[in-house]
């Protein structure tokens, strides 16, 4: 494999590490809490712990787009401009995240958070420490995600991607250690979110020192270039979130209104296990992301072409297997997960299965545009058809059911595939048949070419 290829797989799992790690935490952390706590004291942790996850769009779209700059300039070889543009993305982030987080602060001490979130056992300066601290550890999330462009543009994403994972590991043994063992509430579990944070950060910025990109910490520093336009198109980057919110989350929101509770059960628990299949693209994705953003040259066009149509096929042949045993083996494992309190419907399942498999495909090509900023014809595509299904399922849902919700959510899949390919393809110059056609070809070239790499790395460790 060459340099390119070989930066894809290592960050693939490192990608893989990082999406388990984070599920992990998600999953693990109920059971850990709900052991130690009180289920009271549990639900109001989440009454406070909800709003700060909201600030993850606070960064305005600004760390993909300032991201790909850092990419393209890397790209060109052009390491000055590299430097200069790094500092003032990071000291954007730390201005920003400055403002927020001391106009946040001012309204925490002065508001009465507790009686607001109507809490009784938490008292209001407990719950004004865990909400800062809790905005604390989202801000310096989030400026964590800033230098995970420096890293790319230093080539060493998989790191910054292992360190993260590392982190949410940290994260979940300091809980249950702190909680299990030692009788921590909700104010020391706060503090262990914050502190993983900032050694996450600390981490990244001590590894880019040393590929000599340092990071600008000073709130005051008076950028060399503006960032503004970063942020126009750092917005657009909201409407992918926005698109899916209004397409998944609007599905369950007209199924409730119209067909009932028991309606939204079936659906969201159909829905979520035939969406273990986009997984496979979250692996693929960020780094194929990554790497596009590095070679927009136009010497670099063939070698694009060639990785997009072998991860194309990967990962759509890859989806397909995934779906195939989540099909034969959907109704045992539904039933298994639901314990049986829910009705298995085929027809629905099998509408969430092609959803997916649809949804692989186009997002993997999207990649391209999302990596080097020219993701507005399918951001505000995705809007657009989002909105349009959310307006069909309200019009069928009475009559149609729940399948013609599960059909109109693979409908705009399709049509996100129909328009993501062909303004993505022409991009490298592949014709939208040949890419299409590609992908019917059984990806043995690369799984053996895959197969080698791996072995080789094995016998390396040894």
């Amino acid at each position: 494999m060459n340099g390119v290829r070989t930066r894809l797989v290592q960050a693939s799992g490192a990608s893989g590490l990082s999406l388990l790690a984070r599920m992990l935490e998600q999953l693990l952390l109920v059971p850990v809490l709900l052991a130690a706590w009180s289920a009271d004291l549990f639900g109001e942790w989440l009454l406070i712990a909800a709003i700060p996850i909201y600030l993850s769009l606070f960064d305005l779209g600004v760390v993909q787009s300032g991201s790909n700059e850092l990419a393209r300039r890397a790209g060109e070889n052009d390491d000055q401009a590299v430097r200069s543009f790094f500092r003032d993305y990071t000291s954007f982030f730390v201005k920003w995240s400055a403002a927020i987080f001391v106009g946040l602060a001012i309204t925490v001490t002065l508001s009465p958070v507790a009686d607001w979130l109507g809490l009784s056992i938490i008292d209001n300066a407990q719950a004004g420490q865990i909400f800062l601290m809790l905005i604390g550890a989202t801000l310096i999330s989030q400026n964590s995600m800033a230098l995970l462009g420096g890293m790319r543009a230093r080539r060493i994403l998989p790191a910054g991607l292992l360190i993260r994972a590392l982190g949410a590991f940290a994260r979940l043994g300091g809980a249950f250690l702190a909680v299990s063992l030692m009788d921590a509430g909700p104010v020391a579990l706060a503090a262990i979110m914050l502190s993983s944070r900032a050694i996450e950060y600390a981490v990244q910025a001590a590894l880019l020192k040393r590929q000599d990109l340092s990071v600008s910490f000073n709130p005051w520093r008076k950028s060399e270039e503006s960032m503004r336009p970063f942020v126009i198109s750092g917005l657009e980057f909201l409407l992918f979130p926005l698109a899916q919110a209004i397409l998944l989350q609007g599905a369950i929101v007209v199924a409730g209104l119209t067909l009932g509770s028991a309606a939204v059960a079936i659906f969201a628990t159909h829905r979520t296990l035939a969406r273990v299949t986009s997984q496979i693209v979250r692996l693929v994705a960020v780094p194929l992301r990554a790497e596009s953003g590095l070679m927009q040259s136009k010497e670099n066009l063939p070698e694009l072409r060639s990785i997009l149509l072998s991860v194309s096929r990967l990962t759509f042949w890859a989806a397909l297997a995934c779906a195939g045993i989540l099909w034969f083996a959907g109704k045992p494992v539904f039933d298994a997960w639901t314990g049986e309190k829910i009705a298995y419907a085929p027809a629905l399942f099998a509408a969430m299965i092609l959803a997916t498999i649809f949804e692989t495909v186009w997002s993997v090509a999207a990649s391209i545009r999302l990596g080097s900023n020219r993701h507005r014809p399918i951001a505000w595509g995705y809007l657009t058809i989002s909105l349009a299904a959310l307006a069909a399922m309200a019009g069928l849902a009475e009559n149609g059911g729940l399948e013609a919700l599960g059909w109109i959510a693979a409908a705009a899949e399709l049509a996100m595939l129909v328009l993501t390919i062909p303004v993505t393809v022409a991009l490298l110059g592949v014709p939208v048949r040949r890419f299409m056609l590609s992908l019917i070809i059984p990806p043995l070239a690369e799984l053996r070419q895959l197969a080698t790499f791996l072995f080789s790395r094995a016998r390396r460790t040894q």
